[in-house]
């Protein structure tokens, strides 16, 4: 019975596999939460969100006990003359003195609804328009995917994809900027399927013009063969990053290296350690962690593999970088994207939990091919992704999930105490620990079984010019179309 019962589970579409994976998962997250919470006292929220309390300084968008640190605190650097001098400003638990590490175009989104609240001498209606863009920013993969869905499975898409979305709440909390990459993630993931290289261009220089590291994405550009554009598309992201310091003209050009230096100091060895960093770093260096943490009671000493854990997601980034490139017109661009949109979020040595929502749009491709017919997503379509890929489309649909819906596992929980900037106690947390924990992992087996899986069976597209290449070695090649054959709804013309 339990072996029909999985044969039919695995049989599913990945399609259906995502949309029920996480609908079970937040179930399952529910009732664990409702055990947690009523009774051993538990904060499950902010066991899978985060915690509340962020008010370090009166910035003006308190609201309760919370203050979206990551939008209040870039505005308030940002309105000084060198927003990248030495902030008065010492966070727990270390109290280090802040740096700003905002790009100067990364602070823009943030800076823009800050001078309007400013202006109208109303900082939270400044907040509350950058709420509302955030949100429509990071549901948008969902409201484009629950379109090719009909009747009740809108609902079900919507709620999959966005709703449900775990770290989509985390990005709104926080007010996180990164939330704005999702929506031009979407566009750049759809333009590789149509293998629009002029728009896969530009969503690449608006990604690292909000987070410098999505540039890493650019590098599809090259492993398509298109030199020329890839080249573009280098000048374009560092000419308006570096135009953007301008805004800002005291001490300017310094004010680049000092950025530079801010960015690369950034982060500290408790926050490498800390549950809420998912970065492949972390990931990796789970099982020594927590044999470190068993054998001296439960934390981990300042400094324990510190060398390695600052490097590894650089070596990943590397490795990823190389394979793509390696690989070239074998690999479908749209799955070359999302290798390199999940090793752009989490290669840092900090990648907080927010930084998962880029699965959103990876989720919303897995539901809806966009040049196929509705009720379809691209591993429903062999040709999209260069054959039936079986092991490829299950490792993408399961590291989404976990992703997406984190789940509050059962166990004793951990008392936090939340520490204000000057050291006082404002309060103890007792908190649960997540399966966030496995999503790095997750994204590294899939980022390795997509690699894996195109150099072993690669694919030649016919508009490569290798027309031949399938008759020389038989099977182990797979052709697909060099443009697809439904309409896209973002353009009515057809790619040339």
């Amino acid at each position: 019975m339990v072996k029909g019962w999985f044969a039919a589970v695995i049989g599913q579409s990945e399609r259906s596999l995502l949309i029920g994976g996480v609908l079970l998962a937040s179930t399952i997250s529910a009732v664990t939460g409702y055990v947690l919470t009523q009774y051993y006292s538990v904060d499950v929220l902010s066991s899978l969100i985060s915690e509340p309390h962020d008010c370090m300084a009166d910035w003006g968008t308190k609201v309760g006990r919370h203050c979206f640190s990551d939008y209040a605190l870039p505005i308030s650097v940002g309105m000084r003359p060198n927003p990248w001098d030495l902030y008065p400003l010492y966070y727990p638990p270390d109290f280090r003195p802040v740096f700003n590490n905002y790009t100067a175009a990364g602070m823009l989104p943030q800076m823009v609804f800050g001078i309007l609240g400013s202006w109208l001498g109303a900082p939270r209606v400044g907040l509350l328009g950058y709420q509302l863009l955030l949100t429509i920013s990071v549901l948008s993969p969902a409201m484009w995917a629950m379109r090719s869905a009909r009747g009740l499975e809108r609902a079900m898409v919507f709620v999959a994809c966005g709703f449900a979305a775990i770290p989509a709440w985390m990005t709104i909390d926080r007010g996180n900027s990164v939330g704005f990459v999702v929506p031009i993630a979407l566009v750049f993931l759809v333009a590789l399927c149509w293998r629009r290289w002029g728009l896969v261009a530009v969503m690449v220089v608006l990604a690292a013009l909000v987070k410098p590291q999505f540039a890493v994405i650019g590098v599809v550009l090259l492993a398509a063969r298109q030199w020329r554009m890839g080249a573009i598309t280098l000048a374009g992201g560092v000419v308006t990053n570096l135009a953007a310091y301008a805004l800002w003209p005291r001490d300017f050009p310094h004010t680049i290296p000092q950025s530079i230096h801010n960015i690369l100091g950034y982060g500290t060895f408790r926050g490498s350690v800390s549950s809420g960093n998912v970065s492949f770093a972390k990931g990796l260096f789970m099982i020594p962690d927590g044999i470190k943490a068993r054998q001296t009671g439960g934390s981990i000493p300042d400094g324990f593999l510190a060398g390695p854990r600052s490097l590894i997601g650089y070596i990943v980034l590397v490795l990823v970088v190389v394979s793509i490139l390696a690989l070239g017109r074998r690999i479908p661009p749209v799955m070359a994207g999302i290798v390199l949109l999940a090793t752009a979020s989490l290669f840092l040595a900090v990648s907080y939990a927010y930084y998962l929502v880029f699965v959103l749009p990876v989720a919303a491709l897995v539901v809806r091919d966009p040049a196929g017919p509705p009720g379809m997503g691209i591993f429903d379509r062999p040709e999209i992704v260069g054959g039936r890929r079986r092991v490829v489309g299950i490792c993408v649909t399961l590291a989404a999930v976990v992703s997406i819906a984190p789940i509050a596992l059962p166990g004793p929980p951990t008392h936090v105490q939340i520490m204000g900037p000057t050291g006082a106690v404002w309060g103890v947390v007792a908190l649960a620990v997540t399966t966030v924990f496995l999503a790095p992992l997750f994204w590294l087996v899939t980022c390795a079984a997509i690699v894996a899986s195109y150099a072993r069976r690669p694919v030649l597209s016919s508009s490569s010019g290798h027309e031949d290449a399938g008759k020389e070695h038989g099977d182990t090649v797979v052709r697909v179309p060099s443009t697809p054959q439904f309409e896209m709804e973002f353009s009515p013309k057809r790619p040339e």
